[in-house]
């Protein structure tokens, strides 16, 4: 699997509500910075999204752009009742997501 190809496959998991499918992805020392929210480790993200799980809903992406041992994802975070704008930047090694920056507008979560 490529760098985009586990990229890709956390967004699918993730918009399909699938947290078990996001374990496999995930390093064990991920760190996880976000707008709303920072982890140090996988087992604290992936607790924190069984606690409060993700909606499914739908994406668009609008563009991705890779490098050697990094992915960013731009795309539309589709819900019924609102789309946002999200960039996110993966870090990957040994195909497992190391690093994840996560960077939306929070203004529509208040």
């Amino acid at each position: 699997m490529t760098s985009r190809d586990v990229a890709m496959e956390y967004l699918r998991c993730f918009c399909a509500g699938d947290i078990n499918g996001l374990k496999p992805l995930l390093a064990t020392n991920l760190s996880f910075k976000g707008t709303l929210q920072t982890y140090h480790s996988a087992l604290e993200y992936l607790d924190s999204l069984r606690s409060t799980p993700p909606e499914r809903c739908g994406y668009k992406v609008l563009s991705v752009t890779e490098s050697e041992d990094s992915v960013a994802v731009f795309y539309e975070y589709q819900k019924p009742e609102h789309v946002i704008q999200i960039a996110q930047l993966f870090k990957i090694r040994d195909q497992k997501i190391h690093d994840v920056l996560l960077i939306f507008d929070a203004r529509s979560f208040a």
